[in-house]
């Protein structure tokens, strides 16, 4: 292993340690842990020659300038540094890091790159927190909405007042930050997430496509009652709809090229055994 891929692989784990769950990688947005990350990869990049800076939405920016002056076009590289709870190392942070370790190998080459570039550390991509994915590539890129802010976390904290609270108070819509004629291109190095390159024995693959993402929450309302004395025929069980929905979103996207979807979470109330369920809440 050269000294590029030890260096890699020794941010990986050390990055790997900065989690708001002792026990498992678990990074959301603008948590304690987002802040400790940020300042952790900021260091790193200020090493590889990078000026850096955190945006209203709580992007990392690390920038190296071209030597050609203010005129060059500038190229993105980077990904998202929040996770999913209990998360892999790699989802996200191999996207930032790689490119840093590169712009620090050039460096140490002495190699002037003919533009300048930008390397991003995404606030939010995962939609952990919040039921909205992707707020710190919108919030860069000008497309974050007023409607975005009204979504709320589990303890009520709506995107508007984290917001505000991590901009000292006030939170304004950003605009883009850059505009389109001054960007060479986006790259961004991420893991499979599939089994489709292993299957067929490739390191590596370039991604013509991503998948679009929506999301919903669905409320299936029936009626409790004894579980123990309630006829069948008689019942109005919200879990037994939610699980035959559950089965027919598979089956249609089993059917349905390029497309998947996914229940993954699910509650049900009133949460006895006992007892009929009333109302099953779940995520698609």
């Amino acid at each position: 292993m050269n000294s590029g891929a030890k260096l890699l692989v020794r941010y990986l784990d050390e990055l790997a340690q900065v989690t708001d769950e002792p026990g498992k990688l678990t990074r959301t947005f603008l948590s304690p842990a987002m802040g400790r990350a940020n300042a952790v990869v900021a260091d790193w990049m200020h090493a590889a020659g990078l000026a850096t800076r955190v945006d209203s939405t709580g992007n990392l920016v690390g920038r190296l300038e071209s030597p050609t002056g203010a005129r060059a076009r500038t190229l993105l590289l980077g990904s998202h540094l929040d996770t999913v709870r209990d998360a892999g190392r790699f989802d996200g942070p191999l996207g930032v890091l790689l490119p840093i370790v590169a712009l620090a190998e050039l460096r140490r080459r002495n190699v002037a790159l003919p533009f300048a570039v930008e390397v991003l550390g995404f606030s939010e991509e995962e939609g952990v927190r919040f039921a909205s994915a992707y707020l710190g590539s919108k919030g860069y890129s000008g497309q974050l909405r007023a409607s975005d802010l009204n979504f709320a976390d589990a303890k009520g904290v709506t995107i508007r007042a984290a917001l505000e609270a991590h901009n000292g108070g006030s939170f304004a819509l950003p605009n883009p930050a850059h505009r389109t004629r001054e960007l060479l291109g986006y790259v961004e190095v991420h893991i499979e997430q599939g089994p489709v390159l292993e299957a067929k024995k490739l390191a590596v693959g370039v991604v013509s496509a991503i998948a679009g993402q929506t999301r919903a929450k669905l409320v299936f309302k029936g009626r409790a009652g004894h579980a123990g004395t309630t006829p069948m025929n008689l019942r109005r069980d919200a879990l037994a709809g939610a699980a035959e929905f559950t089965l027919a979103a598979e089956a249609l996207a089993k059917r349905t090229p390029g497309l998947v979807a996914t229940v993954g979470t699910m509650t049900v109330a009133p949460g006895a055994a006992n007892v009929i369920p009333a109302e099953a809440t779940f995520s698609l």
